[in-house]
């Protein structure tokens, strides 16, 4: 009757082709879809101290109650001092922070605050996380790309980004990856982040970033740096921040929203719009993830023990990337693959046509994003030969 007309929609890229992954029959195949840190053997476990940090919370789940509308306010503290640096944080009175459900949902409010408040032209990275523009879409903006890969350069073209940004209209929003970016690995230099501040600052424009990685390419602080020198610069901005991957807490969804202007004023009516919206959309978010993240961070034992989880984490995927870098360079006749060696984080881009990729899943089981997207974390010391014989096989063919 009603629904009788409703056309069908197109499956998710990254979880549509995990499902045919699932469905697979081929005692061959290797997995390098999903943003999912995998350990030597390739499981996706809790970080130890997590499990920890879970047990040491357990009772506090017994209580039947809300949180605040905008979350849990030591988990926002401790991540606030994580993101901005703790004198930076607690010295701020301009400064705002709403816990969100994951780093999605703190996309979503960001742009609707920026919809009602600041702009609908929000101006996106080609090539991006894909989630990014559906996001954008449903909450009803006008979605600009600007260019950031070139396949020519194997790396950021940072001139043709500040051409495009060049001729957005003042307000426009810009999204910008704090690190590690989502797909290609490749994150601008700390010399090009002060470029680009300075430039936004001229033109007028309104960052927003994406931080969804912190830890996973150069460390805690460093993968820090550019939302600091924004910061410094004295940009109003967001910072949409999710603890899916540094803190293992994927179906907990535990993320935050920072809103930084220019005074205590500002702060009150950004938090009282930020708190509308999200009344709106869920009323309030889970407690379970925050308070093991508030836990952890607030804890200076556990605290130690996550770094030293997440600095091992990040080793293995370097590893990971270098062992498949070097075994390319070394056995590639008429590709030169040393470009993988500059990316950082979970992801790295291998330059291949949707064509090639459906030879590697079609042919040899292993599953990558159409856009040539690895997970570097599926990556095993088992599986790594097979992918890069795939990968030769097809690339060189």
């Amino acid at each position: 009757m009603f629904f009788d007309k409703v056309p069908e929609g197109q499956p998710d890229p990254v979880f549509g082709l995990s499902g045919a992954f699932a469905a697979d029959t081929r005692s061959k195949k290797v997995n390098l879809l999903v943003g999912i840190y995998k350990n030597d053997r390739l499981q996706s476990e809790s970080m130890p101290v997590v499990r920890i940090a879970r047990e040491a919370t357990a009772s506090q789940d017994l209580v039947a109650d809300y949180l605040p509308i905008d979350g849990h306010s030591e988990f926002l503290a401790h991540l606030g001092a994580l993101v901005f640096g703790e004198k930076e944080w607690k010295g701020r009175d301009s400064s705002y922070a709403a816990q969100t459900a994951g780093g999605t949902a703190a996309l979503r409010i960001g742009t609707e605050l920026l919809i009602q408040e600041v702009t609908k032209t929000i101006s996106i990275p080609t090539p991006t996380w894909p989630n990014h523009r559906l996001i954008l879409d449903k909450a009803g903006c006008n979605v600009d790309a600007y260019p950031y890969y070139s396949r020519e350069k194997k790396g950021v073209d940072f001139e043709a980004i500040l051409k495009h940004l060049k001729g957005l209209p003042e307000k426009a929003a810009v999204i910008l990856h704090a690190c590690c970016h989502n797909p290609t690995g490749c994150d601008l230099s700390n010399q090009e982040w002060k470029e680009l501040s300075s430039f936004m600052k001229k033109k007028r424009l309104f960052p927003f970033f994406d931080f969804a990685y912190q830890g996973f390419g150069d460390g805690l602080e460093k993968d820090a740096e550019a939302v600091r020198i924004f910061k410094e610069d004295g940009h109003d901005m967001l910072v949409a921040y999710s603890c899916s991957k540094n803190f293992s807490l994927y179906c907990q969804r535990v993320g935050a929203l920072f809103a930084l202007g220019q005074n205590a004023g500002e702060k009150f009516r950004i938090a009282s719009q930020v708190k509308r919206i999200i009344r709106g959309l869920y009323s309030n978010p889970p407690a379970h993830g925050a308070r093991i993240a508030s836990f952890i961070l607030g804890e200076e034992k556990l605290r130690h023990q996550w770094e030293k989880e997440l600095e091992g984490m990040r080793a293995r995927m370097t590893r990971m990337r270098k062992s498949l870098s070097s075994r390319l360079i070394a056995q590639a006749k008429k590709i030169d693959f040393r470009y993988l060696e500059k990316h950082k984080g979970m992801f790295s881009f291998l330059d291949m046509d949707k064509h090639q990729v459906q030879r590697m899943i079609s042919e040899f089981g292993v599953y990558l994003l159409d856009s040539g997207r690895i997970s570097v974390a599926g990556l095993s010391e088992d599986n790594i030969d097979y992918v890069v014989n795939s990968l030769l096989t097809v690339c060189e063919a």
